[in-house]
């Protein structure tokens, strides 16, 4: 089981479908997040178009930080 989604968004895909697929992706990540209780979330925007959802040790048990980072994941 994996605790981290990346997401490779279509080209054209708005906003709304954008946020339909993070929220979708937090959710699933949360739930293994909550299983830990240690970690908290971290979703990473690594372009216009890919973007990282993961279980982070950096970031504190029911929490979710947001970062940008122009390397890719």
């Amino acid at each position: 089981m994996t605790h981290k989604v990346t997401l490779k968004v279509a080209a054209g895909t708005g906003w709304k479908a954008l946020q339909e697929q993070l929220d979708t992706a937090h959710e699933e990540v949360r739930s293994l997040a909550i299983t830990g209780r240690r970690h908290g979330l971290l979703v990473t925007r690594h372009s216009h178009d890919t973007y990282t959802v993961t279980v982070s040790a950096e970031v504190p048990y029911g929490m979710t930080h947001e970062r940008e980072d122009r390397g890719m994941p």
